[in-house]
């Protein structure tokens, strides 16, 4: 009698284990589950951004600090992560598929209008690393009229990074701009130039 009690008592506490091995940190978990950094075509490393003084063929100084641009912001953002646009429903004029796979957002608020980066010469810029400051792989040159406040600048490819992307400006209306950038890898959007 002893030994057909002990056997599904042993069963359910190996149930048990077996549960809350899988039940970690107050979710579900698996071997398979992955690093929020680990996320299909995502990079993991930072890439710094600045709005610098002049073109992206003519960079000057670096004019406003942008938070570094990494797919731990995805994680981080819900606007990062919407399909076509920061602002839902806005048309972006090119479809997402044909952008690539997203790999990295930054959003950053400066000190500044649309109006005045627009009236002068002002590009964003995205490095390949802070150890690799030096190598540029994605820029746009801010220019256009906002539409509801909301300025677009494309980021191109450098350097054969395989990186491009685009920017939103957002003029919030207080002498402040939100500067969204989205960084893509792959898609027909990819414009490699050296």
């Amino acid at each position: 009698m002893r030994k057909q009690v002990f056997v599904p008592v042993a069963f359910a506490v190996a149930l048990l284990l077996l549960g809350a091995s899988l039940f970690v940190g107050g979710r579900m978990s698996s071997a398979q589950d992955a690093s929020p950094t680990a996320m299909a075509g995502a990079t993991t490393e930072d890439h710094p951004a600045h709005i610098h003084s002049g073109t992206c063929t003519a960079l000057g100084d670096v004019v406003y600090p942008l938070t570094n641009v990494s797919a731990a912001d995805m994680m981080a953002s819900p606007m990062a992560t919407m399909e076509s646009s920061p602002m839902a429903g806005m048309d972006t004029g090119t479809p997402e598929a044909d952008m690539g796979t997203l790999v990295a957002t930054s959003t950053t608020t400066v000190q500044t209008t649309i109006k005045d980066l627009t009236g002068e010469q002002y590009a964003i810029n995205v490095h390949e690393s802070a150890d690799n400051i030096q190598n540029y792989i994605a820029c746009g040159e801010i220019t256009g009229t906002a539409t509801n406040n909301m300025l677009k600048v494309e980021l191109k490819e450098l350097n054969g990074s395989g990186y491009h992307g685009e920017a939103w400006l957002t003029d919030n209306g207080d002498n402040s701009v939100t500067v969204m950038i989205k960084l893509f890898k792959g898609g027909s959007m990819a414009t490699p130039t050296s």
